[in-house]
């Protein structure tokens, strides 16, 4: 979390790349469930993985992304 505060403040990612990797993160270390010592199943990654996407996917500037990738073929930064 300090890490991506740090690179949105310096302008090296904006605030729509942190809430994505915010989300990343949560889903990378095992959700709610996950902890240093604690596994947690396969389905359950998968369950909380399609939540994220579903989450991100509602978003505006998501939203925005994927357009104008499909109009320009590059990526949107904001």
């Amino acid at each position: 979390e300090g890490t991506l505060k740090g690179f949105v403040k310096s302008g090296k990612i904006s605030e729509h790349d942190a809430l994505i990797g915010r989300k990343l993160g949560h889903v990378l270390t095992g959700g709610d469930k996950g902890g240093p010592f604690t596994a947690v199943d396969e389905q359950y990654l998968l369950d909380i993985e399609r939540e994220v996407f579903v989450s991100l996917a509602g978003e505006q500037k998501s939203i925005d992304r994927i357009e104008y990738m499909l109009k320009k073929g590059k990526p949107l930064r904001n």
